[in-house]
């Protein structure tokens, strides 16, 4: 409209200022030129327009690129904040992998420890095996050598006895351990299955006379009928061997018989039954491991073959139960050592075998009579520490209520031996029970969860290894 206006009053100008009246042709110029501008105008409006929207579409376009633009920044924005956000994340991830792998690179090290511990304890214990059983052949071969011996000695033993037949028969002497009268010998000689010697031949009499150092009773007297001497058989002496003026009865009661330590066969004497000594007794087929002192010498073919031969047998037999029982002993003690692991003396602690869970733990020491060690004491601690090379677990746990540790026999703690910063439930994890670390020299430690697997310090008082396994 505006520029319809314009152009209406460009048209009356040029009409007023057109002098004199105005004729035909230049009406038709005038009529001319209005429609010549009023293409122009058309034509200006049209690019006006055209301008118009080509701005529209500028803006347009701008509006829309800057909005777009404006999502996308803020959508940059975001995808940086998310990034930024799972890069902390991740290297909180990388810190605690950090962590974990050095956890895991000390554990790595422990276990090539203790693998090259074990190793080596393996090593020891074969060559401890190899030698315990080289004992186990060395003494299979001395029992069977042994055994050879015994039926050697018998074999001997029975061309003895053949040799002697009816002379003497297997008759062993034995004196008696305290001094009594003549009676009373006799009657410790019979309470014993023997008699108070008999004295029959001059070999026996020699035999005897050789190894008395003292005065000793023999199976002889005249106590039944004064002048009439028997022996305790009830047989009646026909061979004396009498010191010289002896018997003579002297004071009218001598009537039992002594030997005297002599270098003569002559030794006898007539003394009073009530005088006080040891006597001498033999029994055929009597055992030489008699309570009696035993007196049987080599030097008397009666002994040499029957009581001699005994004495060698039963010292042979006694041999053979020391060496088994050394092997038994020697064995146990190695079997006891395979099944527990390791023991430390008399004080009864030992390490239980296999790596298991708190409980478990427990009860395999429980299974043996003992349980999980209690440390009450620093010198104890001290002592466990030196002892153990890899973590272990003790006798203490918080599992009954959090936060009041309490020992397997129900006792409070009272003085512990913490790691720095222990016990700390590390990242809420319900680590309720303890082990010893032996990385630390005496505050080592450390609450771990009770399902860790690891080997524990049992103890069991007044215990030892030999069979108690």
């Amino acid at each position: 409209m505006e520029l319809q206006d314009i152009y209406e009053n460009v048209a009356n100008d040029d009409i007023k200022d057109t002098p004199g009246p105005p004729t035909q042709n230049h009406s038709q110029d005038e009529g001319k030129d209005g429609k010549c501008r009023g293409s122009r105008c058309l034509v200006l409006m049209t690019v006006c327009l055209g301008l118009i929207c080509v701005l529209l579409l500028v803006f347009i376009t701008l509006y829309i690129t800057t909005t777009a633009e404006r999502d996308l920044l803020k959508s940059y924005k975001n995808t940086v904040e998310e990034f930024n956000h799972t890069i902390n994340s991740l290297q909180d991830k990388n810190t605690d992998l950090m962590t974990e792998k050095d956890q895991l690179k000390n554990n790595c090290n422990s276990l090539n420890q203790k693998k090259l511990e074990l190793e080596t304890r393996v090593n020891e214990l074969s060559v401890e095996k190899s030698q315990l059983q080289g004992s186990v052949d060395a003494s299979n071969q001395k029992k069977l050598e042994l055994e050879t011996r015994i039926t050697s000695l018998s074999e001997e033993l029975k061309k003895e006895k053949s040799k002697q037949g009816n002379l003497c028969g297997p008759v062993c002497f034995f004196m008696s351990s305290e001094s009594k009268s003549w009676s009373e010998s006799r009657q410790f000689c019979r309470d014993r299955g023997a008699d108070l010697v008999i004295i029959n031949t001059e070999e026996k009499q020699r035999h005897l006379t050789s190894f008395i150092k003292e005065r000793v009773w023999i199976g002889l007297s005249d106590s039944e009928t004064e002048g009439i001497m028997k022996w305790v058989d009830n047989s009646t002496l026909n061979q004396g061997f009498w010191y010289e003026e002896e018997p003579n009865n002297a004071g009218g009661d001598e009537d039992c018989v002594e030997l005297m330590p002599s270098d003569s066969i002559q030794n006898w004497n007539d003394l009073p039954c009530s005088a006080q000594m040891k006597g001498i007794f033999s029994s055929d087929g009597f055992g030489c491991s008699h309570p009696a002192v035993p007196c049987c010498t080599t030097a008397e073919p009666d002994c040499d073959g029957a009581g001699g031969s005994s004495l060698v047998l039963i010292t042979v037999c006694l041999g053979i139960l020391c060496l088994l029982l050394i092997a038994a002993v020697t064995l146990q003690h190695f079997q006891c050592t395979s099944q527990r692991g390791f023991l430390w003396g008399p004080d009864g602690l030992f390490m239980s075998n296999e790596n298991k869970s708190w409980s478990d733990t427990r009860h395999y020491c429980r299974d043996r009579g003992a349980d999980l060690v209690i440390i009450n004491t620093e010198e104890k601690q001290r002592h466990i520490t030196s002892l153990v090379k890899e973590r272990v677990w003790i006798g203490l746990s918080e599992i009954e209520t959090e936060g009041i540790m309490k020992w397997v026999d129900n006792s409070i703690l009272k003085q512990g031996f913490w790691v720095d910063g222990e016990p700390n439930n590390y990242r809420g994890a319900d680590e309720d029970c303890i082990e010893l670390d032996p990385q630390h020299t005496l505050n080592n430690w450390n609450d771990l969860k009770c399902s860790e697997k690891k080997k524990g310090i049992c103890e069991k008082y007044g215990s030892s290894c030999f069979f108690s396994c």
